[in-house]
């Protein structure tokens, strides 16, 4: 299994890539992610692959110099996190969030924190992110969409 950086060349990865309509609530498909980086210089898609497959696919936003998701002006957030719907129970996304901290520290030198916010009812995804590593903060959001919970992880 490794990461790669999204380029024009995975486009048809990303078109063929399913979500489930329940996991759409929750993050953006990736056709919309690819748009937003591509207007976005400090939104990075990432592709997680096991051999020549998309598996799962995730952005990360760099928040440059501080925001309401940490005060660490060298923090990175990740964003649309999702497995592919036919993947889906494999342990890929477990896999990948363990691979994120070395794919991060070889692709963005002055990040030395990463950030996940996770839904508070999806308990599964919170376990995987403290499986890796990762340790909840005090940070906190209005809960428009539902309480949320930061958790974060040094690079």
């Amino acid at each position: 299994m490794y990461l790669k950086m999204y380029d024009d060349t995975h486009q048809t990865f990303i078109n063929d890539y399913c979500l489930s309509q329940k996991k759409r609530r929750y993050v953006r498909e990736p056709k919309i992610a690819i748009a937003l980086t591509k207007k976005d210089p400090h939104r990075h898609g990432v592709l997680v692959f096991e051999h020549d497959q998309l598996v799962a696919f995730l952005t990360l936003y760099e928040a440059q110099g501080g925001s309401h998701y940490s005060t660490n002006k060298n923090n990175i957030l990740v964003q649309d996190f999702s497995t592919d719907y036919r993947h889906l129970g494999k342990g890929y996304a477990k896999q990948a969030t363990y691979l994120l901290p070395a794919f991060i520290h070889q692709h963005f030198s002055t990040i030395d924190q990463l950030t996940i916010v996770v839904n508070e009812d999806k308990a599964f995804t919170q376990s995987l992110c403290r499986q890796a590593g990762f340790k909840e903060t005090d940070n906190r959001l209005p809960a428009i969409y539902g309480s949320q919970v930061f958790l974060e992880i040094p690079i």
